[in-house]
């Protein structure tokens, strides 16, 4: 991008680096003493840069090698900031999960699809968490069956409802997870038509919030009217007044003093929490839970010697979900909660937190 002739020497390259602290710094060969050297000096603001311009700020909240995020990032993307959260994982969809994605770029809608709306609601009983049995439970499971296809569809992979007890013997609360199911492809088509892209991912997105809505309802059915805390989405996208395209790929938009929800495994605590003021320095965004640490492939040899029985003691689980459903989602797959929340402690503060006592999901 430049060149330079430091005293007494010969015209030499350098490469240019944005830091997080948003200046452009350059590695400079030096002489000193005839021996070379390499010093980092500050040049210039990337403010004085155009838009387009800019190198790309990548903000690393997770424990993964930067160079192993760099692996993950599509190589069409030209992003202005990247922030890979503590649940960052590759998948299926353009984007890693637990990540927000500040970009510029005309075609920025193709890495916004994948599970569009998807989100989790936290809802609060009237009901002590020792009131919470299996015939109950299985009720729930049973009416969640027959809404299979439509709204009240709990769906399938990572997706799943949890039955809470609060570390500070609260009422019984319930965790809905899930997505947008099949209408999710229906945005896929308009990737290059942003006004009728725009128009289905709302649709789409309103679809996912009536599902947990109409499995909330179920809830109610069985353990009376229970409070909404939260229904927040984490597969969405933001148009910024200044033309910029914010993508939450497994994130949660928060501002400061927000509430948001992370869940760690099936039998793992999960954790309100509250969005501090630096939450502005990350795109307003926070991770959605931990995250997976291996892919649905590498857990089946740990599957074979999980002790599903002693979950099942712990956990309750309604009858007809097998444990070869949960093969590829059990505890072994997700990252450690307080590891997670470790790396993102400038960024929240706990609010609760609370035990999982039942789980269902691959219903």
């Amino acid at each position: 991008m430049g060149r330079v002739k430091p005293p007494n020497s010969t015209v030499l390259p350098i490469t240019w680096y944005w830091q997080p602290d948003g200046e452009l710094y350059c590695y400079l060969p030096c002489a000193n003493f005839s021996l070379w050297r390499v010093s980092l000096v500050k040049v210039c603001s990337c403010t004085y840069l155009p838009p387009q311009d800019r190198p790309m700020d990548l903000i690393n909240l997770s424990a993964e090698p930067v160079g192993t995020l760099h692996s993950w990032i599509p190589h069409d993307l030209e992003a202005e900031r990247i922030v890979f959260l503590p649940d960052a994982c590759p998948g299926k969809s353009p984007l890693p999960t637990g990540t927000a994605v500040l970009t510029r770029q005309d075609n920025w809608r193709k890495f916004a699809v994948s599970d569009c709306g998807c989100g989790m609601r936290l809802l609060r009983s009237d009901i002590s968490p020792a009131e919470l049995d299996l015939a109950r439970w299985n009720r729930v499971a049973d009416l969640l069956r027959r809404n299979r296809g439509g709204l009240g569809d709990l769906g399938g992979g990572n997706h799943f409802l949890d039955a809470l007890e609060p570390y500070d013997d609260g009422p019984l609360h319930f965790l809905i997870h899930t997505g947008s199911r099949n209408e999710s492809g229906h945005v896929d088509a308009f990737i290059d038509s942003p006004a009728r892209f725009d128009s289905e991912f709302d649709r789409v997105a309103k679809w996912a919030a009536e599902n947990r809505a109409a499995i909330h309802d179920s809830l109610n059915q069985v353990f009376g009217d229970c409070e909404l805390v939260l229904d927040l989405p984490h597969n969405t996208y933001q148009i910024l007044e200044d033309g910029a395209a914010l993508i939450r790929k497994g994130s949660v938009r928060v501002v400061p003093g927000d509430l948001s929800i992370l869940p760690s495994h099936m039998s793992g605590d999960v954790v309100l929490v509250r969005a501090t003021e630096r939450v502005v320095d990350i795109l307003n965004s926070i991770s959605h839970g931990t995250g997976r640490k291996m892919s649905r492939s590498d857990c089946k040899p740990l599957a074979d010697n999980f002790d599903f029985a002693s979950m099942r003691r712990r956990i309750m689980i309604p009858s007809g979900v097998e444990d070869s459903s949960l093969r590829t989602d059990g505890p072994f797959a997700y990252r450690d909660l307080d590891e997670c929340l470790s790396l993102i402690d400038d960024y929240v503060e706990l609010v609760t937190r609370y035990s999982v006592i039942g789980y269902m999901g691959h219903l």
